[in-house]
């Protein structure tokens, strides 16, 4: 693996996989406890975008389309096995965009989109204006609204070390604008916590998404499932994976 490959493997390859598009500003080790639990028999592969971690380096990308292009280009492997796309939080628009170009290029279809604490992508709140904003003031923001895991948001030199990625990733999702598509042809699978406030309307809107169905699955906690439930999501996945979904 080069630290300027766009996906990287967590533990041990396998013949079926699922890849994770992280949240905002996040990084690939993010899920090494996820994959733990997923366990061996499914391989993890997560999004390795510029500007964090092994590619901190390089400037974070805020073009959404060349993003999504490039994303979808350098995925084309990763289809050759029975695969899942995961969208963890602000990272569920890269996978749905990711899977509606990889269905325009007639590429293998997902065995499902998992998404986790996501709106449906034609009525989500964008962050219009967050990623301009100070420091100080962003952060509050971010805080306030829950915009990343409170651990992080509150350790400055955490703060000084992801924030131009933070910044980045608001600024790609802030220019999205939904368009118009043909339905994705797999089914999606929403998991949202109990104590999350938003409306159950807004999981069930990827049924507009799709003409495989919906799946929503109610997990312990609030908006950060991977802290809350982390092997409740895992267990998503591998049904997703090894049985197959039924919606």
């Amino acid at each position: 693996m080069s630290v300027r490959d766009w996906y990287v493997g967590i533990g041990e390859d396998a013949e079926a996989r699922v890849v994770i598009f992280p949240h905002a500003g996040a990084g690939y080790t993010r899920f090494a406890g996820f994959a733990n639990e997923v366990g061996s028999d499914i391989g993890v592969w997560a999004a390795n975008l510029p500007g964090r971690q092994a590619r901190i380096a390089e400037p974070p990308p805020r073009d959404l389309t060349t993003l999504v292009r490039t994303l979808t280009d350098e995925i084309a492997e990763l289809t050759r096995r029975p695969y899942a796309l995961f969208g963890y939080c602000g990272g569920a628009v890269l996978a749905f965009l990711v899977a509606r170009s990889l269905h325009e290029r007639g590429a293998p279809a997902p065995r499902a989109l998992i998404v986790a604490s996501a709106e449906a992508p034609d009525i989500a709140w964008r962050p219009r204006g967050l990623a301009g904003l100070p420091s100080g003031q962003l952060w509050a923001r971010l805080l306030e609204d829950g915009g990343v895991p409170s651990d992080l948001a509150v350790d400055p030199s955490v703060r000084s070390l992801i924030e131009p990625a933070v910044r980045a990733d608001f600024a790609a999702l802030a220019g999205y604008r939904h368009t118009a598509g043909p339905p994705l042809p797999c089914p999606v699978v929403v998991c949202f916590g109990e104590d999350d406030p938003t409306p159950r309307g807004a999981w069930l809107g990827w049924r507009r998404q799709t003409d495989h169905g919906v799946r929503l699955v109610q997990l312990p906690g609030g908006h950060w499932l991977l802290d809350d439930a982390c092997g409740g999501l895992a267990s998503v996945v591998r049904s997703a994976l090894t049985v197959g979904e039924r919606v």
